[in-house]
């Protein structure tokens, strides 16, 4: 029987958000998630989550509010998520 290398062994699936549902139900359970917050919790990347949330607040379903008290730094800003009340109104099914 061959050996199964470490690079080529399967893995187990990671739980990823299987929708943007996933995120506002998220959103509308605690109010005021970081993007690594979320990451943390759907065990994404950053970038997943990023490009998820702007897609929800093209939608505005999602609005976020700077955490920053100067609005001169230096880095990425830090931004809180909060569902918006037209996306909880409508449910998060």
């Amino acid at each position: 029987m061959e050996r199964v290398s470490e690079k080529t062994a399967i893995k187990p699936p990671i739980r990823q958000p299987m929708c943007d549902d996933d995120i506002l139900r998220l959103l509308a359970d605690h109010q005021g998630h970081t993007i690594p917050e979320m990451a943390a919790h759907f065990r994404v990347t950053q970038t997943t989550i990023r490009s998820r949330l702007n897609r929800l607040m093209l939608k505005q379903s999602v609005t976020r509010k700077c955490t920053n008290e100067q609005t001169r730094g230096r880095g990425r800003p830090k931004h809180l998520y909060f569902i918006t009340s037209q996306s909880a109104d409508q449910g998060t099914t």
